[in-house]
């Protein structure tokens, strides 16, 4: 029980409710940890990315920079005995044999005033902390704390990092009870100042003393009345005030409005918890749209500082170059800007090529090396992407996706929110485009860096001047027709002729490139037939390690009427006669590293 620590109304009996099992069963409380835990990235990862995003999201409109402390403590004596009896943790002890939690964890030696009991409190400022009505579902309180997998942000307006609801469990997954404490200052459903706390515990089910219970429990007021379901309420407003200060939380001022969340148990180190801060959120700490602080057990307090990291150096240098504040040199900095799909911007992506340093290594991590950054709205690190092998002369990359595609990505993410997936199900719609977006920006992203690497490498050494009777040949065939002649043409057997009026060739648009290109076809002179119903497509793909990859748009005009062809995609029928139907083509504008091939195609549609 909870005892005031000074005059006032004096604090509601508060303890652990244990969720008893529903008759239609219900999530276990593993459902709210299980989750996250195996994203492969380090545990003080996973909780630097999570619960900076969940703070992060949210941000008070009109707030640009948020604020997160995460300070450690130690407890022994006298602390360590106050905090035990003051958070009721012996109620979870009577059943640490029914709750069959994994070793080594603290509920063993709470009476032993020597052992240290480690704590880990998150505190973040100037967000909206758990606002409006507790026992609204539509709450932050309520989704935070008491629902599983509630994605409403998913469809917010706001460009938000998390989307699945999942993002709470960071916290009791780094419990080695699996318990946490949310104490938040913010407003209730009537916009009046409000404070709360509540304290939550996601162990596995169980039986104990003949009845089951889902692992799920409180600590708060229980008010289940007599015959109904159980609900247990937070304490609000002094009480709640009182019982934060009694459980180490931060004081905050009267208008200090926030969440502040303690891990009790706590498994993670500090400096893991910084490193974590510094890999997955420098794009926004170097924005200077984030503070964040790391206190440990003897209350050191230290700063994230990515600029001061060699291996995350060359990465912040791409992102300059993606955001324009550093000007490419296309030789070791480059700039490319995404082509856009159906109107929609894709976003920039900056290529850096790494250097050796003193020790004839490279600073980037070996799993580093060719990868590239994968940045949204909220400025954290997606994930480094590399689904290639890496190749020489190195390059890291970072892309920052445009806000046209911020909530299409959103979407791509599983709950770890670790990857673009053009697969993942939230993608579905009725014409497919959010799945060929994403899967439109992770082979440009590929396209682009092996582009910026080809630029990068080093000039092959020089060839002999003298070419043998059989490079000469092979020359003369691959060189184009001099001026005022046309390009040989592939026999076939097909009664049209097909020939070029401009050969295909590029001109300089600003930064840009595009493609230019005419042709004319018609009955060969020799066919007995005066006109033919053919068909014709154009493509320009653009050419990524010998392959081809996507293509880019083309404007075509005709001197004779196109219409879609039913029965092969991407064709179009026209009639064909003795005289020339002339197409006219012109590319969307492209980068001038990039290589292209003009394609044109004519054939006899027959009667299909």
């Amino acid at each position: 029980m909870l005892k005031a620590v000074n005059s006032g109304p004096v604090t509601p009996a508060v303890s652990w409710s244990f969720e008893y099992n529903p008759p239609m069963g219900g999530a276990a409380g593993e459902a709210f940890t299980n989750t996250l835990a195996s994203s492969g990235m380090h545990p003080a990862a996973v909780l630097a990315r999570e619960a900076i995003q969940n703070s992060v999201d949210a941000r008070v409109k009109g707030e640009a920079k948020v604020g997160v402390r995460f300070v450690a403590k130690s407890l022994v004596h006298a602390e360590k005995a106050q905090f035990v009896s003051v958070s009721g943790l012996g109620a979870v002890r009577s059943r640490a044999n029914a709750l069959k939690i994994n070793q080594p964890n603290c509920l063993g030696t709470l009476g032993d005033a020597a052992k240290p009991l480690n704590l880990l409190y998150v505190d973040d400022y100037n967000t909206t902390g758990l606002e409006g009505d507790p026992t609204d579902p539509d709450s932050k309180f309520y989704r935070f704390l008491l629902s599983l997998g509630d994605g409403s942000k998913e469809h917010s307006k706001e460009h938000t990092g998390g989307s699945y609801g999942f993002g709470k469990s960071v916290y009791s997954s780094n419990s080695a009870i699996l318990s946490m404490f949310a104490y938040s200052r913010t407003l209730d459903g009537d916009g009046k100042p409000l404070s709360l706390l509540f304290g939550c515990g996601y162990f596995r089910k169980h039986k104990f003393e003949d009845e089951h219970f889902t692992g799920r429990a409180w600590f708060g007021v229980d008010v289940t009345p007599e015959s109904g379901l159980q609900i247990v309420e937070p304490l609000l407003n002094d009480d709640a005030d009182r019982a934060a200060a009694d459980l180490g939380f931060a004081t905050r001022g009267p208008d200090e409005k926030g969440t502040s969340v303690l891990i009790v148990d706590a498994v993670v180190d500090t400096d893991e918890i910084l490193k974590g801060v510094e890999d997955w959120w420098w794009p926004r700490l170097i924005r200077n749209e984030l503070d964040v602080t790391v206190v440990d057990a003897k209350g050191k307090e230290s700063f994230p500082r990515p600029k001061k990291r060699e291996d995350l150096k060359p990465f912040i240098d791409a992102f300059y170059l993606a955001d324009g504040q550093s000007p490419p040199n296309n030789k070791t900095d480059f700039r490319k800007s995404f082509l856009k799909v159906d109107d929609l911007a894709l976003g920039v992506a900056g290529f850096k090529l790494l250097e050796k340093n003193r020790k004839d290594e490279y600073a980037v991590e070996e799993e580093r090396l060719d990868s590239v950054a994968l940045i949204r709205a909220p400025l954290m690190v997606v994930a480094y992407y590399r689904s290639w092998n890496a190749q020489n002369p190195p390059v890291v990359g970072t892309f920052f996706a445009d806000e046209d595609i911020d909530d299409i990505l959103r979407s791509a993410e599983p709950p770890a929110h670790d990857r673009w997936d053009p697969d993942a199900r939230r993608l579905q719609d009725a014409t497919g485009q959010s799945r060929a977006i994403v899967d439109r920006v992770l082979r440009a992203i590929k396209r682009n860096l092996r582009a910026s690497q080809g630029a990068a490498s080093p000039p092959p050494p020089p060839r002999p001047k003298k070419l043998t009777m059989l490079e000469r040949t092979l020359a003369n065939f691959l060189t184009p027709a001099k001026k005022g002649s046309q390009p040989p043409v592939e026999a076939s057997s097909a009664p049209i002729n097909l020939f070029y009026d401009q050969e295909p060739r590029a001109e300089a648009v600003g930064d840009k490139l595009r493609l230019t290109a005419a042709f004319s076809v018609k009955l060969k002179a020799e066919e007995d037939v005066d006109d033919m119903l053919a068909r014709v497509r154009v493509t320009c793909p653009v050419i990524e390690d010998g392959q081809s990859g996507d293509d880019l748009r083309l404007s075509i005009t005709a001197s004779a009427h196109l219409e879609t062809d039913p029965t092969k995609e991407g064709w179009s029928r026209f009639v064909l006669t003795q005289s020339s139907v002339k197409f006219v083509c012109e590319s969307e504008l492209y980068d001038p590293l990039w290589t292209v091939k003009f394609v044109p195609e004519v054939e006899p549609a027959g009667q299909d």
